[in-house]
């Protein structure tokens, strides 16, 4: 995924801005944004406010989702550009917040989407034998010389063949 320090050349990147940029790049991108080189050199370059500014637009995007609501990719980009060159951000209300909360599964990295849905898939015991660790671009990294029955061989390649579904 997209590490802000390449992607946007800056004498400078203030360490708190990755760090928010990187707690909420997963959802971002679930919820449809693309990553332009122009809407990545905003979240740098215009950073006051940053997690307000992308707790809110998170909630808003949901909420439009939950209510039926078709949004597309350049639309919410533009949105959320928009959103962060606004003097003050966009400030999450408490309902914005408490529905972030709700639906806080669509921060998680791949790495730990893919961990439960193993724990779930291949159940746990099974999970924990089997995978050392899982790479950012949710490449499964198993651990050497595991012996599988023919069954467990079937649970994982049929999971690992979902899991590439999720990054296509």
């Amino acid at each position: 995924m997209i590490d802000l320090r390449k992607a946007v050349y800056y004498e400078y990147v203030d360490p708190v801005t990755i760090e928010i940029f990187d707690r909420y790049k997963w959802g971002l991108r679930r919820l449809g944004i693309q990553f332009s080189q122009g809407l990545l050199e905003t979240i740098v370059y215009r950073s006051d406010h940053l997690e307000d500014t992308l707790m809110a637009f998170c909630a808003w995007v949901l909420w439009l989702k939950s209510k039926g609501e078709t949004t597309d990719s350049q639309v919410l980009s533009d949105t959320l550009t928009n959103a962060l060159h606004a003097d003050r951000g966009w400030i999450p209300s408490e309902f914005q917040i408490a529905f972030l909360q709700q639906h806080r599964d669509i921060l998680e990295s791949p790495q730990e989407a893919i961990w439960k849905a193993a724990g779930h898939q291949l159940g746990e015991p099974l999970r924990n034998r089997l995978i050392a660790n899982i790479s950012e671009d949710g490449e499964l990294i198993l651990q050497p010389n595991i012996k599988l029955t023919e069954e467990e061989k079937q649970k994982v390649a049929a999971f690992k063949t979902e899991v590439m579904t999720w990054f296509i």
